[in-house]
Formats: structure tokens, sequence, C-alpha cells
């Protein structure tokens, strides 16, 4: 008996070790949740905290003596294309492809010097502009090549490798032409009266969008039209549907983000999805400048606003929007923005000699601080590109 008594004398007391350990852990954990919370907290709502944090504690700015770089050494004039995770230089009628590091990866031969192009996922399609070259490229392999009749004027391709391309100094007006991922012609749509100023394809390949603008009357008038690509393919197809815009107002750009189509106005951004046409931003609010806006994020829009706070000196205030639910983020950059760039999840904000990256959460991703003027900035996947004269400097994201 004495022991077994012994025995579970001794188990109490390691239970009540095991127990106390649990408490002491359980503790701490919470403890550790509370000043998350509350520096989270503190993060949100304490400017000077969040700076703080970013530069010393989540280590977000970085500077030239940080990065890899990409020197600019080619004799003839040299374009910068971002593509994928690659930084790519077009020069000497070559496309060389940079990787992250700054080392050079792949190169491909193509007969571009003025180009226009397009990127989605693994395919970039790029032509001459004014000219008839036209190229779909594939990582370091051209897919199909063309030499078309008229001149380019823009081209677009979806994630699946379909092209359009807008074409002028034909007897049309425009000619808009489609090809499939293979290179064989799917269809043309003709213009006679009026001129294309966008098209594209959408992301399951049924549709081709395309903004036309009638300069024939005394008011400019714009139109989005829609046209279904297996209709088109069999006859020479009519719209499924045609959307007017109020009169004086310039379409700039289309893009379709899954299933809507967002329409870039001179005024105002639109979506469209079967027959609703819905504006979900304004661009020329009474009282409030409007410096920037664009479209090409992963379904988000954004606006940038220029607020006075003195004499010579402004706040650039970015208004994020989801087109989906119409959420919206604010981030606020206590200068004026010389430029800004987008794509992906990634608004890239040009402040002349400093950068700020942010994604469409409204939040700071990166800072880059430089000692020159930054001439331009690009935007691949997880990376991006700050471009000067003789160098580009790579800026992980």
């Amino acid at each position: 008996m004495k022991k077994v008594v012994k025995f579970k004398s001794q188990n109490k007391k390691e239970n009540r070790k095991i127990n106390r350990k649990k408490i002491i852990i359980t503790f701490t954990i919470s403890i550790a949740i509370l000043l998350l919370a509350i520096a989270a907290i503190i993060y949100n709502t304490n400017e000077n905290f969040r700076i703080f944090a970013d530069k010393y504690i989540l280590m977000k700015n970085v500077t030239e003596a940080d990065v890899p770089i990409i020197d600019i050494d080619y004799e003839s004039n040299t374009n910068i294309i971002p593509y994928g995770k690659y930084i790519c230089i077009l020069a000497e009628n070559t496309l060389f492809e940079y990787n992250s590091s700054g080392k050079k990866e792949k190169e491909v031969k193509i007969e571009i010097s003025n180009p226009i192009y397009d990127v989605e996922n693994n395919y970039l399609v790029i032509g001459e502009k004014d000219n008839q070259k036209l190229y779909l490229i594939n990582g370091e392999h051209i897919v199909w090549e063309k030499n078309i009749e008229g001149n380019l004027s823009k081209v677009t391709v979806n994630k699946n490798g379909y092209v359009s391309a807008i074409v002028t100094g034909t007897t049309h007006k425009s000619v808009i032409i489609i090809y499939g991922n293979d290179g064989n012609e799917l269809f043309k749509s003709y213009l006679s009266n009026t001129i294309a100023v966008d098209a594209c394809i959408s992301p399951n390949n049924s549709e081709l969008a395309y903004a036309e603008v009638n300069t024939s009357g005394t008011t400019v008038q714009s139109n989005i039209k829609i046209i279904s690509v297996s209709e088109a393919k069999e006859k020479n197809a009519e719209p499924k549907y045609t959307y007017k815009s109020p009169q004086n107002s310039l379409i700039l750009r289309i893009k379709y983000q899954d299933k809507k189509l967002v329409c870039m106005y001179e005024n105002s951004i639109h979506t469209l999805e079967q027959e609703n046409d819905v504006e979900i931003m304004k661009l020329n609010e009474e009282n409030k400048k409007i410096s920037f806006a664009d479209i090409e994020l992963n379904n988000y829009i954004f606006r940038a606003e220029e607020k006075s706070t003195g004499i010579f000196s402004a706040d650039t205030v970015i208004e994020i929007k989801n087109i989906n639910n119409q959420k919206e983020n604010i981030y606020t950059t206590r200068n004026v923005a010389k430029s800004i760039t987008s794509g992906k999840n990634i608004i890239a904000i040009n402040l002349g000699t400093e950068v700020e990256f942010i994604d469409t959460n409204g939040w700071l991703v990166k800072k880059y601080i430089s000692t020159q003027v930054i001439r331009d900035i690009v935007i691949c996947d997880g990376l991006a590109g700050v471009i000067y004269r003789d160098k580009i400097e790579l800026i992980s994201l």
C-alpha cells in the first residue's frame, strides 16, 4: 500500500508540473498574441510608428547599395520590357531576358526596333509600331511570326496566347485581326467609319471586345462592341453587345479582368458584364485633381489624387478599388507623384528619387531610395526594374 500511495503522490506532482508548464506556455502565447494585436493596431493607426516599423523592423527600405544591377551598354536604341519574372532589354534586334539577380538567361532574335507589346502569363506578343512585323513569344521560343498587311497600331494577348492586332493603312479605317495561339488567323473585323482604339480577347477565348471612336460627327462618340469568336469564325458576325458611352466620353483602353470587361474613359472607369454597364470610378470630380489612373491591376483599378497641404507641398492619395465588391483601400504618400506604374497586384509611385511600392490592400511593400532621378519603372512577377539612362536596378517585391 505504501508503494501505491507513493506512486500516486509522484503522479500528482508530475501532473502539477505539467499543468504549470501548460499554463506558462498558454500565458506566454496569449501575451505574444496580445502584443502582436496591439502592434498591428498601432501600425494601422499611427503613421510615425508605421514609418519606424517599415524602416527598422520590417526592413522595407532599400537603397542602390542593396540591389542587383543590369548595365545598359548596348549601342543601338534600347527598350525595357517586363515579361513574366524577367526584365527584358530589346536592342540590336534581340530580346535579352534577365532574371532577378541581373543575370542574362535567354535571348530571342526578333526584327523589332520600335516595339508595341502586351504580356499575359507566359506569352509576349510584340510588333513593330506602324509596320508589319508581329511575333508571339513563349519563354525563349518564338511560337509564330507574321508579316501583316497594313501598319500595326495596337496588339494584345490573353493568357492562352490568343492575339488581337489593330491595323491601319488599308482601305478601311481600322482592321482587327484575331489569331489563335498556333498562329492561324481566326477572323478579321473591318471598321470603315470608326477608328479602333483598343481590342482584347476574353480569358476563355470566347469573346473579342473592341473599343472604337467615331469622329465624323460634331461630337466624339465612343462605343464598346463584343463579338462572339465562334460565330465570327463561321461568318462575319455582328456584335452581340454594343455599349454606347455618354457623348464626349473618349475611350482610352479596355481590359478583361476575369469575366468583366473594364473600360477606361478619359473621365471615368466602367465595368461591362453581359448587358450591364456600371460606372465604378470617376476621373474628373469637381475640386479634385486626379493626376493618374489605370486598369492594369488584377481585379482592381486605381486613381491618384493630388491634395494640397501648403503653398509648395502636396500629398498624393491613391484610391484602390476592387471591381467585384467595390471595396476601397487608401494609401497616402507625403509627396507629389512624378509618375505611377501598375501591374499584377503592385502600384509603383515614382517620387523622383524615391519609389514607394504598394499592394492592392494599400500597404507599403518596399520603399526604394536613390541618389539619382528615376527615369521609369517596370513591374514583373515579384520583381520591379528601376530604369536610369545607363542601368536598371532590380527590386524584389
